[in-house]
């Protein structure tokens, strides 16, 4: 009787350096960004605690913000939302016009503002790769076909 390895099949023993250049990067770009938005998760969590709290007891109330929406960006999970959104408005002053918030930015420290800056475009970026590498990944192994 012989021995045969249960694991025959082509994919069970690939590994990524017999793959073609084209994959091999395409798969260290997925996995990089998908770890870059990880950490983006944990600094926003960092930031969120970080928040200055005279920005938050100024704008985050009515007429700013409806009782529903107070409610919903009160508490976890959605607390991070609401520091991603109030990032936002003191990275980019202007983005926050529609809800009057254009003046939040006075409020809080200098730092605060050009960190939040600098990580949203940070952020925006490397989720526009992250989006861009999963469609090509699509693309190429015609992912929709299976």
């Amino acid at each position: 009787m012989s021995k045969v390895p249960v694991s025959t099949g082509y994919a069970n023993n690939m590994k990524l350096s017999d793959a073609p250049l084209f994959e091999q990067i395409l798969v260290i770009i997925t996995v990089t960004t998908l770890l870059c938005l990880m950490l983006c998760l944990v600094f926003i969590f960092i930031m969120h605690f970080l928040m200055p709290k005279k920005v938050l007891k100024t704008y985050f109330k009515e007429p700013y913000f409806n009782a529903y929406e107070i409610a919903m960006f009160t508490g976890f999970p959605f607390g991070n939302m609401r520091t991603t959104m109030f990032m936002r408005v003191l990275g980019f002053p202007a983005s926050g016009k529609r809800r009057g918030l254009e003046n939040a930015y006075k409020l809080a420290p200098g730092w605060y503002c050009k960190v939040s800056k600098y990580f949203l475009y940070f952020f925006v970026s490397n989720l526009a790769l992250f989006f861009s590498a999963i469609a090509v990944v699509l693309v190429h192994f015609e992912a929709w076909k299976q």
